[in-house]
């Protein structure tokens, strides 16, 4: 299981859990929270993603890195 996995099942399980508290912890209605919870969570993730869809092209390379420097320059070390 990757961690990108683990982490998104603890966000669903943790987010289902305040839900059902919420709602005064009927019993026997885990699946509806939990699903509830991953509706939640999918909204949320495909809002950030519009939001910073665009916002940056994943081509540039950052402003300062070993490569490149603080200036973005690229420097070269050798002889």
């Amino acid at each position: 299981m990757s961690d990108d996995y683990s982490i998104l099942q603890q966000r669903i399980r943790e987010k289902a859990h305040m839900l059902w508290e919420e709602a005064g912890s009927p019993e026997g209605k885990d699946m509806t929270f939990w699903l509830a919870a991953k509706v939640e969570i999918d909204r949320e993730e495909a809002k950030h993603d519009k939001e910073v869809d665009g916002s940056f092209p994943a081509s540039d390379p950052p402003s300062s890195s070993v490569i490149t420097g603080a200036t973005g320059e690229a420097t070269i070390k050798g002889d």
